[in-house]
């Protein structure tokens, strides 16, 4: 009840400053100049008549005169009906409160000169209302246009944008028709020339080229792909690393034959293998790193703990995991859970997924 009292304050504070404003000013003026000052009942009883009065021709009377459509007729009987009864209230107030003791010290009569003079109040508060009404209707309509006008301007940006974006698509498809074409048949001219060379060097150009196909694929692949095409570029993944560092490994990476025949979105494993090895420890032996793939509890659990390389962490912005999450939510609602955290130096991701989901 109170803050519904208080909403209402809010909102209307502006009105109730500018009535008792204006009824302590016309009470005092009135007072000082004739000498005559009345019970405060006296006062709140014939000014409240005049709010109610206010208000119910400016929100009541006033819009259902309008919206008939003959203005000047409907308006003619509206005055002949509420300033009679302006009249005929104020004085059954000025009875009722005289009976019950409060005097105003002059006699009360229904007489012309009460008439003419309520007449002239009421007319002069019936203006009052009418232009407080035109004013509300124009602020109103102001604000619908400006309104109006924002959700133009923002359909032209977004219209803008939209076109902007196109024209970035249609150049971003461009270049893909060009540079896969070309950087596998780069890829391929390398091979030949190192692999008779070098079989290391030669096997190490075909597995890249396989990983770029995939990544580069993954836009044109189905929604999801069957687990083991992503095991697979993991298997690469693995390779051209340990080659490249010409050292031991410190990375286990398992999986269970179930979870091959699976079907996930792409790009969800290699993600966070590659997340390891650009922010974690792999050197070492001691403390391996580990990626696992398995079923357990009819949930798809993913789960990698690596040791943190402090010198990487602190560029990270989880970019990569965070997109990650949100492909998978994306795909596959809030039903899965995706956790990631630092405990003792290492970092830890985990992902479960309900293989109800993945089949």
């Amino acid at each position: 009840m109170t803050k519904n009292i208080s909403l209402w304050y809010r909102k209307f504070k502006i009105h109730i400053l500018i009535w008792s404003l204006y009824m302590v000013i016309e009470a005092l003026s009135i007072g000082i100049i004739y000498s005559i000052f009345h019970n405060a009942i006296i006062y709140i009883s014939h000014y409240l008549i005049v709010v109610i009065f206010f208000y119910i021709h400016a929100d009541i009377c006033l819009p259902w005169v309008i919206k008939q459509g003959k203005q000047i007729w409907f308006t003619l009987l509206v005055l002949a009906l509420e300033l009679p009864i302006y009249v005929m209230i104020q004085y059954l107030v000025s009875y009722v409160l005289e009976i019950n003791g409060f005097k105003t010290g002059i006699e009360l009569k229904l007489d012309v000169n009460f008439v003419s003079r309520n007449l002239y109040r009421g007319l002069l508060f019936l203006c009052f209302s009418t232009g407080y009404y035109y004013l509300k209707t124009y602020l109103k309509e102001r604000k619908r246009t400006a309104d109006l006008e924002k959700e133009k301007l923002e359909k032209i940006i977004q219209q803008q944008k939209i076109e902007q974006e196109l024209v970035i698509a249609k150049n971003a498809f461009l270049k893909a028709q060009i540079n896969p074409h070309f950087l596998f048949n780069t890829l391929d001219f390398i091979y030949h020339s190192v692999n008779k060379h070098s079989e290391t060097a030669g096997e190490a150009v075909i597995r890249l080229a396989q990983m770029m196909r995939f990544a580069i694929d993954s836009d044109e692949m189905e929604q999801t792909i069957y687990l083991t095409d992503e095991i697979e570029q993991v298997e690469n993944l693995l390779y051209l690393y340990q080659i490249r560092k010409n050292s031991e490994l410190n990375l286990h990476f398992a999986y269970s034959e179930e979870v091959k025949r699976l079907r996930l979105i792409p790009l969800v494993v290699l993600t966070l293998v590659e997340n390891i090895f650009k922010h974690g420890d792999i050197s070492n032996a001691d403390d391996i790193a580990f990626v696992n793939l398995e079923i357990k509890n009819d949930l798809l659990i993913i789960q990698t703990v690596n040791l943190i390389n402090h010198n990487t962490i602190k560029d990270s912005n989880n970019s990569g995991l965070n997109n990650t999450q949100k492909r998978l939510n994306y795909a596959y609602g809030d039903e899965i859970i995706f956790k990631h955290e630092v405990i003792n130096k290492h970092f830890k991701v985990d992902i479960k997924i309900p293989i109800r989901l993945l089949k």
